[in-house]
């Protein structure tokens, strides 16, 4: 009687060790597909992305005819300059996604455009064209800028992929002219800068929309301000494509 006693309770104690080396196996599988779960939702966007587009820009700037101006104000003269400039160009961005909606970018872009202005008056007072007659002067600006900050992933609307962003960096702005312009601003206006560096920042939003694999397009509107002696105002619209680096590619 005793010995069967004793062998039900080592049967009991063998169920028992059973049982709880069973539980640990589940729950050691059961965090391995947790953690392999997590990994997978890590990698779901890609480490990397590097987008080129096109930029089409609204620009009000003062450039020109502060340039005007400052060749005039010998004679006690002002000039008065249309402000408002179309500026095309290309736009770089290097973006270094970090968790799951945040990411770091590097901005790059470069955009001109062509202007005549007539400043006639300036070319009588200093008899490079008879009195009552004249001329216009053809101006290029050229706009660069390096911008880097973050950019947040606002919300997804099925595919489409909308974010805003801040950034801050440098702005460089660049007047050439034609000859005779530029033969009257080194005779009135020795010292005049006609390329300047500025600090300058940025704020937009913007929309990407995955089309094959490592491919997305992507189109956002971004309003620069470079911190310049001449106010310059630009409001940004680019498109293009990009594609995404060191990650996922884009679920079909």
């Amino acid at each position: 009687m005793q010995f069967s006693i004793c062998a039900a309770a080592q049967r009991q104690r063998g169920i028992v060790r059973t049982s709880l080396s069973s539980m640990k196996k589940t729950w050691i599988v059961l965090a391995a597909l947790f953690l392999s779960s997590i990994l997978a939702c890590a990698q779901d966007r890609p480490s990397w992305e590097v987008f080129v587009g096109y930029q089409y820009t609204y620009a009000n700037t003062h450039v020109m005819e502060d340039t005007g101006n400052a060749m005039d104000s010998a004679y006690g003269n002002t000039l008065t300059v249309d402000h408002n400039l179309t500026m095309t160009g290309a736009n770089l961005s290097f973006q270094r996604n970090v968790g799951k909606r945040w990411a770091a970018v590097l901005d790059l872009g470069g955009m001109r455009a062509n202007k005549d202005v007539d400043i006639s008056q300036i070319f009588q007072l200093l008899g490079y064209i008879p009195g009552g007659s004249s001329q216009t002067s053809t101006f290029t600006q050229t706009f660069y800028h390096v911008m880097v900050g973050p950019q947040y992933d606002l919300l997804k609307i099925h595919r489409a992929q909308i974010f805003v962003r801040a950034m801050g960096g440098g702005a460089r702005t660049i007047l050439t002219m034609d000859d005779t312009t530029r033969k009257a601003l080194t005779f009135l206006a020795p010292k005049y800068k006609t390329t300047t560096t500025d600090p300058a920042v940025m704020v937009g939003a913007g929309v990407e929309y995955p089309v094959f694999r490592h491919f997305f397009i992507r189109a956002s509107g971004d309003y620069i301000r470079p911190f310049s002696t001449s106010t310059q105002n630009y409001l940004r619209v680019s498109a293009g494509i990009g594609i995404n680096k060191l990650g996922k590619p884009w679920e079909p």
